[in-house]
């Protein structure tokens, strides 16, 4: 099951650039995946993650941020479109200050979420959640993920980098293996058109550790 075969119009692969800032894309980008999963957009709006870098205090902006702080966010403050506010941070690597208003000068219009739950359990419950819409999570990174191109990605060399938000879109089995597909958020040059694959059902760099379901 995969929602790249299910609602591919659902689903957009952005690009963080030069800020530590994986944690709001990993959030904002199934909010608004989930939106138009569920029909709450008509068509696939993306929502601000610079709104959520700049304004959300309990997170470190450019610096990085926590997961169940996103949804804590996305529930009580939202985010605007990034029509709104768009994405600026990925330049020079600084969080910048919240806005007060649109780009353009007109009126913010915040979009919240109904609420999440943490759907990190066991790997049938992560199945069951991508069959509502797509997932945040986070691993850990080691120098070998920083060489992949293709595949399912497993650890097998090299140093911790630290942590790292993404995306759960999917899952499946290839030659027996069987994967999760996730979406990164280093733009669509990056790995299998932005995407990767990783081990399933071993818990692989901790992926399976905690994850949340935005509800819209």
């Amino acid at each position: 099951f995969s929602w790249l075969d299910e609602k591919p119009q659902c689903l957009k692969v952005r690009d963080q650039a030069s800020c530590g800032s994986c944690w709001a894309f990993s959030s904002v980008g199934p909010f608004s995946d989930n939106r138009c999963i569920d029909g709450k957009d008509s068509k696939r709006v993306q929502y601000s993650e610079q709104y959520m870098v700049s304004c959300d205090t309990g997170n470190m902006g450019c610096d990085g941020g926590y997961l169940m702080m996103d949804q804590k966010f996305l529930k009580k403050t939202g985010v605007p479109t990034d029509s709104c506010v768009s994405y600026k941070s990925g330049t020079k690597g600084v969080t910048g200050k919240c806005p007060t208003t649109c780009d353009d000068g007109s009126k913010i219009t915040l979009t919240k979420s109904t609420g999440y739950s943490n759907v990190c359990t066991s790997e049938e419950s992560i199945k069951v959640a991508l069959t509502k819409g797509a997932v945040q999570t986070a691993f850990t990174v080691y120098s070998d993920f920083m060489y992949y191109q293709k595949g399912i990605y497993q650890h097998k060399t090299g140093y911790q980098e630290g942590g790292h938000a993404v995306t759960f879109v999917g899952y499946g089995e290839e030659n027996g293996t069987k994967y999760w597909t996730v979406r990164n958020s280093w733009g669509e040059s990056w790995g299998e058109n932005g995407y990767f694959r990783i081990l399933r059902g071993e818990n692989e760099c901790g992926i399976e550790n905690d994850c949340y379901l935005t509800e819209v």
